[in-house]
Formats: C-alpha cells, structure tokens, sequence
C-alpha cells in the first residue's frame, strides 16, 4: 500500500526581530504621540488606560519594514487566497499603512479577543515590564499546567483542520523587547493581564489595507 501524507494549509505569521534603527524610531514617533495626545482608544477592543494615534513621518517606517514583510510573506506562501493576500507586492500604490498606534497596558488591564478590519496587522513589542516566569508564580497560578498559565500572554487564536480552537502564546519577557509580529488582519489574537508591576507594557500596533479600505 502507498501512503502520502496531505498536510492542509494552515495561514500563518511572520516573526521579525527590529533593526535598533527602526524601534528608535518608533520610540521617537511615540514621544511626538505625548505631545499630540491624538487619542485612538475608540478605535480598540482593548480594556487598557492609553492609546494615541502615531503619525509615520514620510511613510518611513512603512516603507523599511512592512513593505519587504509583505513581499516576504506572499513568496513563502502564508495565505492561500489568491485574491486577497497574494497581491502585488511591495510597490503597489493600493497598499497603505492606514493605521498606527501605541498602547499603553498596565497591570490588570487586558485586550480581548479580536481581529482587525485591514488586510494586514503587527504588533510590535516596545517595553516589556514583566517576565512570564515571574508572573507565572503568582498564586492563581499554582498547581495549574504551564500551557493554561495565562500570565501576561500574547496569544493567537485559529481553528485545525478538525474543527478544534487551538492558540500560539508568547510568554512575555524582556527578552522580547524589539519583536515584531506580522500577520493576516483576520488572525484572532488577544493581550492577557499581567500582575505585579506598576509600569506599563508599551506596544505598537498597526493596520496595512487597500487604499479604498481605509
């Protein structure tokens, strides 16, 4: 007998670690954000205390970052439709970065699940003021199996191939200060509280859509 296996396809995402040119300069359009004081918090699903409307100076950051992820992204295949993510790539005049903000997270607060109306979204992790393994000590958390540890976690939400809900967590420490996640506007993804730590967890968060879109 002849067995092959079908693995059938499964979108994902792209995990970049940032140059430290481009978080400077996300630091410095978040320090134009405090002066501004463009509040974006309407716009959010997130239970969280700020968020302000950052302003790409002359498309910079659009144009380092996103433009080759999106290229990146369709040349490896992540995303089967044709129509939607296989567009032309990084040149294309429909593409825009239409959104750009920063939360501020402090402790408690939380982003329940949701998706974004876009074709594209990243989030990219500033300050990180807390490290899971810490947080995963807290009492709540004892005698509980390290996978159901929702201490602080950034998570995506998909459905398998059987129907199942199934999640991909990032544990969260400063380790990961500078990441950056790209993925399809349409991956479910949320923010959990985290405990003990009375900074903020600053993020910087974004939406790339057809320009009609917007």
């Amino acid at each position: 007998m002849e067995v092959k296996k079908i693995q059938p396809p499964t979108t994902g995402f792209l995990e970049v670690r940032l140059d430290r040119a481009i978080v400077d300069y996300l630091w410095m359009l978040i320090d134009k954000s405090n002066l501004s004081k463009i509040n974006h918090k309407s716009s959010l699903a997130g239970n969280i205390s700020i968020s302000y409307v950052l302003e790409d100076d002359r498309d910079y950051f659009y144009k380092q970052v996103c433009e080759p992820l999106i290229t990146y992204f369709r040349k490896h295949n992540y995303g089967k439709d044709p129509e939607k993510y296989n567009v032309i790539s990084s040149s294309n005049p429909q593409l825009t970065l239409n959104r750009l903000w920063v939360n501020y997270q402090y402790q408690n607060e939380f982003n329940p699940y949701h998706d974004h109306r876009s074709l594209y979204s990243f989030t990219i992790w500033l300050k990180i003021p807390y490290d899971w393994e810490n947080q995963a000590r807290l009492p709540q958390f004892v005698d509980m199996n390290d996978n159901d540890k929702k201490a602080g976690n950034f998570e995506f939400e998909y459905i398998d191939s059987l129907g199942k809900i199934r999640n991909y967590a990032y544990k969260l420490s400063p380790s990961l200060e500078g990441t950056m996640l790209f993925f399809p506007a349409a991956l479910r993804h949320c923010v959990y509280p985290f405990h003990c730590s009375s900074d903020p967890r600053i993020s910087v968060a974004g939406n790339i859509s057809f320009k009609q879109d917007k």
